[in-house]
């Protein structure tokens, strides 16, 4: 008998090794069948991520976009309708965050929304007549995925979980998604009245992620939870890998979003990626337990090989503005060449330009056609360093206007005994407390030449004008013949 169940032990135990649970925030009765590769797909070339194709990816349905102008730049069967399961919850947070005052609003768990939860669905946990701060519990339906805890959130705002519904749809329309997505619960309880598309599921994505409180949320795997009037603090830890630092598939460049699952879902996750000022945020849905981590890190790949961040002043660092000065010392090694360098005058504007490369580079080769120069001062040395000599104006499509200050990138010593320039004569006069204006040799030369010049000229006509007009003189002998 102690050998049998000694052996009985024994098959468990290989039974447990070589058999992985299957970790579900949602499960249901219908069986998940992981997708595989085509085999004739190319396989993915980690040297090469520019070359991408949709059999290179396990994902059914699978989408990519840049975050800041929702501009598609990758996309397999995006608008076919699919089950989103715990990708719900983005909506639902999204939703919470902006109805509610996450400082003040107590949210008190029902017995109803536990009891909603079917027993294979994830919970955070939390317990009947529970007080939740609202942040605190948006959080852990996030992170820890918890159906409980939007089944919370829907019935807090909405009253019901069908009313709060409504208001997704309704909200989902107002973003802009197609009528291809439908929601009936806040959680992603499988329903097959509960769908949407990689692209709708997208535009939500970028949505939520523009609100830097959702964004901190769904960044992180872990979320510490305060004591509430039930239970006493705890650490709820997710099931993102890929920001998990110490699972294989760490991405280092992720920032969230969101996991989800069921069987007719299959392994599903919305995924944001920034590097280098470029945000990009990634659908795949129906993807395999490994693959939707694999299929996420290529198309971030993908997308950092098409999308460039540049900002103007780097626009303009790469063609400078070089001007000539006037009255530079002849020891002056550039010869009076100057490069200028560019200033913001506003620092905090963000006129940062993201797009593909082709877009970038048509704005390289068109920058003085963008962007107009007014100078400010005469190009004639003395030059300080960090001095202003004119002002750029940059006009952006998508970011509106934003100036330059163009500023001396060195110092350019006069010549000596040059003439003064304008602004030294304007300078002196300013600085003179005697009303008239400064006397000295420069000033007074040319004028008193002028004059010297004009008076001789007036007196050589006059004594010209003189000559012509005196009687001429008659001989004397005549003179006298006339007595």
């Amino acid at each position: 008998m102690t050998k049998k169940i000694g052996f009985l032990y024994l098959l468990i135990g290989i039974l447990f090794l070589f058999h992985s649970p299957v970790l579900a925030e949602d499960m249901d009765e219908d069986v998940f069948v992981a997708p595989r590769l085509s085999e004739n797909a190319i396989p993915w070339d980690e040297r090469h991520p520019e070359l991408l194709d949709g059999d290179m990816l396990y994902a059914k349905s699978a989408i990519l976009i840049e975050a800041k102008s929702g501009e598609v730049i990758f996309e397999k069967n995006a608008d076919e309708i699919m089950y989103p399961a715990s990708t719900t919850k983005i909506l639902t947070a999204y939703l919470a965050l902006q109805m509610g005052d996450l400082k003040n609003d107590e949210v008190e768990i029902s017995q109803n929304a536990i009891d909603l939860v079917p027993p294979t669905y994830t919970k955070i946990p939390v317990s009947a007549g529970e007080t939740v701060n609202l942040y605190d519990l948006i959080a852990a339906t996030l992170v820890r995925s918890g159906n409980d805890g939007a089944n919370a959130l829907a019935e807090y705002f909405g009253g019901s979980i069908e009313r709060f519904a409504q208001f997704m749809n309704e909200a989902a329309e107002m973003l802009g998604c197609s009528s291809s997505t439908h929601f009936t619960n806040p959680s992603g309880v499988h329903d097959d009245n509960h769908y949407t598309t990689v692209r709708d599921m997208s535009i939500i994505a970028r949505a939520a992620m523009q609100d830097s409180r959702f964004s901190e949320i769904v960044g992180v795997n872990t979320y510490d939870m305060p004591a509430s009037n039930l239970r006493p603090s705890r650490q709820l830890v997710g099931q993102t890998s890929i920001i998990d630092p110490t699972s294989d598939y760490y991405y280092n460049d992720c920032t969230g979003i969101k996991t989800g699952f069921t069987n007719k879902a299959g392994y599903c996750y919305v995924g944001a990626a920034r590097r280098g000022g470029i945000n990009l945020i990634s659908v795949v849905f129906y993807s395999s337990r490994a693959g939707r981590w694999t299929d996420t890190k290529k198309l971030f790949e993908y997308g950092f090989t098409q999308i460039e961040s540049i900002t103007p002043e780097a626009l303009y660092a790469e063609d400078p503005r070089v001007i000539e000065i006037a009255g530079f010392d002849l020891d002056d090694p550039q010869h009076g060449n100057l490069t200028l360098g560019i200033r913001a005058v506003d620092e905090s504007k963000d006129m940062t330009i993201v797009g593909r490369r082709s877009t970038i580079n048509s704005l390289r080769d068109s920058f003085s056609q963008i962007s107009s120069v007014s100078w400010t001062r005469e190009f004639r040395a003395p030059i300080d360093v960090g001095d202003v000599m004119g002002v750029l104006t940059f006009y952006s499509q998508n970011n509106g206007i934003a100036t330059y200050d163009l500023v001396a990138t060195r110092s350019v010593a006069a010549r000596e005994n040059a003439p003064p320039t304008l602004e030294q004569i304007e300078a002196y006069t300013l600085a003179d407390e005697n009303p008239w204006p400064r006397i000295s040799f420069d000033l007074i030369a040319p004028p008193l030449l002028a004059l010297a010049v004009f008076c001789y000229m007036i007196f050589w006509f006059l004594k010209h004008r003189r000559r012509r007009v005196r009687p001429p003189k008659l001989p004397r002998t005549r003179r006298k013949m006339y007595r």
